[in-house]
């Protein structure tokens, strides 16, 4: 019996993301790798705030009978010494960079990749999980004759749910005594504030009405002065009040509240996938700390998530509690894959140049907002690891 190959093509035309959405539940139900992020409608609605300068560039995987097997989209960017470099789609909000796909056509999808450098001076992927790393990208790039750089500034934090264990069960474990008995007093202080309510909304009109409510509790969150809020950078308002009603529509998103009376005092933003919660946002009003909103309100969804039977993803970030809640973890890989000629040595020296200047400015961190910033990580690191 004859098995066919997958068939590649590569589009470089903006509508390829209209041909995804037409066979994109149907590949997500058999799909081993879901990009949250790569999702049609984040496609979409980043794409349509690109600059005239880019252009897109999707690899697409279809069987012989011509199902998608999968994708992987990409921007074509101006990139170093007049060159043109791809980056990943939703390469500003995205945490994770790995294509939506069946298991199967990962390996003609990376060949694919690689061959196109050469035609571009290099590809970037930031956020590559080790397991994808280590099963698909890892023998490619050892054995290949491109450039490379590669390393792993952060790691992925995993909350999975066992059966033959509650949550209480889990929960109790991963806090300690010390830490079970505060957090109850944080529970019970913040109780005797007022009528305690949670909201969690993941329909269209749920999502659409609590959309100004995100904001009161943003305005107020340190993450703004931080610049690190979910509003914080222009634009990005309106990209969200968009973006999350039409991800809610498609069941896609969850977002949840904590209220004291009717003042929001916390919120929280998931991505769904099918057996899968993606934390990509939690703030909480910064004169409601004492009581630990923030942590009330995780706790929650992660229960939530655990008698669902979902992976509770924290995504790569810095921070300890994610650390003390996961059941695993694993590196996120970051890799720029050049052109092997004078040019790309040259460009491989000018980003290896330009990662140890951001580094050396994150660590002197100039100005009010990087200095709470720093102080406020340092005070939650040292807090949650008591």
């Amino acid at each position: 019996m004859n098995v066919h190959p997958p068939r590649i093509e590569v589009s470089r035309h903006p509508m390829v993301i209209d041909s995804i959405a037409e066979q994109y539940d149907t590949l997500v139900d058999r799909a081993d790798w879901i990009n949250p992020y790569f999702s049609p409608e984040w496609m979409r609605s980043w794409w349509k705030r690109q600059k005239k300068d880019r252009a897109p560039l999707v690899l697409l995987t279809y069987s012989a009978e011509g199902e998608l097997l999968g994708y992987w989209p990409f921007v074509e960017r101006p990139g170093l010494l007049g060159s043109k470099g791809l980056w990943p789609f939703v390469y500003d909000e995205a945490n994770y960079h790995f294509p939506t796909c069946v298991r199967s056509v990962v390996g003609p999808m990376v060949n694919a990749l690689e061959g196109l450098i050469g035609s571009f001076l290099f590809v970037w992927l930031p956020q590559i999980p080790q397991t994808f790393w280590s099963a698909h990208l890892r023998e490619s790039v050892g054995t290949g004759d491109k450039l490379t750089i590669t390393r792993c500034a952060r790691s992925s934090c995993l909350m999975e749910p066992e059966k033959e264990q509650s949550f209480e069960e889990f929960w109790e474990d991963k806090m300690g005594p010390k830490s079970r008995k505060s957090f109850r007093y944080d529970e019970r202080s913040l109780a005797e504030r007022g009528k305690i309510s949670w909201q969690t909304c993941d329909s269209l009109e749920e999502v659409r009405s609590v959309m100004p409510t995100t904001c009161l509790v943003e305005v107020a969150s340190s993450k703004t002065l931080e610049n690190a809020g979910l509003y914080s950078i222009r634009g990005k308002r309106g990209f969200f009040f968009e973006l999350l009603p039409e991800l809610a529509q498609s069941s896609r998103v969850r977002l949840s509240v904590l209220r004291v009376d009717d003042q929001p005092i916390a919120w929280q933003l998931e991505l769904l996938v099918p057996g899968r919660s993606y934390l990509h946002h939690l703030a909480y009003d910064e004169e409601w700390k004492k009581y630990s909103p923030g942590k009330q309100l995780l706790k929650r969804s992660m229960e939530c998530c655990w008698k669902e039977g979902r992976v509770f993803d924290f995504l790569p970030a810095p921070f300890a509690y994610k650390e003390r809640y996961a059941t695993s973890s694993e590196p996120a890989h970051e890799l720029h894959w050049i052109h092997r000629s004078l040019r790309g040595r040259i460009a491989r020296h000018l980003i290896r140049w330009n990662m140890k200047i951001r580094q050396k400015m994150r660590d002197r961190s100039p100005g009010l907002a990087a200095a709470v910033g720093r102080e406020v990580v340092s005070k939650a690191n040292r807090r949650d690891l008591e």
